[in-house]
């Protein structure tokens, strides 16, 4: 039985590709037109934060990944990044996690001494901290490890915290590293972070989102999504 229509709006757009990172209206390139980027950019806090923050700095490549497009999402939907507190939710999926960053901390445990600064970004969840504690977002957070790529169980849980009334507005997305330790021959991975604002309500928004099951879910009523890519080039018209 088909569980009953949830419905939100989509407030806001944050990705990092191998093309550009950003949001709609304000799209950093790092590549020509005719020589597109073969790996993914090397984040700069000054690409995503105005002010200095150290602990950006010691972050994985993983971490900054994750934590730049949920940045991005935020200023897209005009969210105050001034740490004051917001009851809003983080769902990160993923299928990569941080296996780049684990497999480096197992180096230093046989090379050297463990390093303290590597272990702190061991778990895939852990960029979902450190936005936290950056914005002042007190909601549910979590991440999922999927088989696929297409990021629907994430979007399909924030709509339901937003139906539930946990939270009023919830970000989810994906974030994946660009390895080659997954079989690519079974399951196609594209590398980056992909981030949307889930709101309750709101005037201004790429347009709604609704849900009736995890194998249906709907843009503006009756464009079936298959991903949270294929939403944001239906939101954008234009591939992220």
């Amino acid at each position: 039985m088909n569980k009953s229509k949830i419905k939100a709006f989509i407030t806001g757009i944050g990705w990092v590709s191998k093309e550009s990172m950003g949001h709609i209206n304000h799209i950093q390139n790092h590549s020509q037109q005719f020589d597109r980027a073969t790996k993914l950019p090397g984040i700069k806090r000054k690409d995503i934060l105005n002010h200095p923050y150290k602990p950006f700095g010691r972050m994985d490549d993983f971490s900054k990944l994750g934590f730049a497009a949920i940045a991005f999402a935020m200023e897209d939907a005009d969210i105050k990044k001034d740490g004051e507190k917001k009851n809003i939710g983080l769902i990160a999926s993923t299928v990569t996690g941080c296996l780049e960053t684990d497999i480096n901390f197992q180096k230093t445990l046989s090379e050297s001494l463990p390093s303290p600064t590597i272990f702190a970004y061991t778990l895939a969840s852990s960029f979902l901290g450190e936005a936290a504690i950056y914005f002042g977002l007190t909601g549910e957070s979590f991440v999922i490890n999927e088989e696929k790529t297409n990021g629907l169980k994430g979007l399909l849980m924030a709509l339901e915290i937003i139906e539930s009334g946990e939270s009023d507005i919830v970000l989810c997305g994906v974030c994946n590293s660009d390895i080659k330790t997954i079989d690519s021959s079974s399951n196609i991975i594209k590398p980056g972070s992909l981030f949307f604002v889930i709101e309750k309500k709101s005037l201004h928004s790429y347009g709604a989102i609704k849900s009736i099951s995890l194998e249906n879910i709907y843009y503006q009523n009756d464009i079936k999504i298959t991903g949270l890519y294929d939403l944001a080039g239906k939101c954008s018209n234009r591939e992220i």
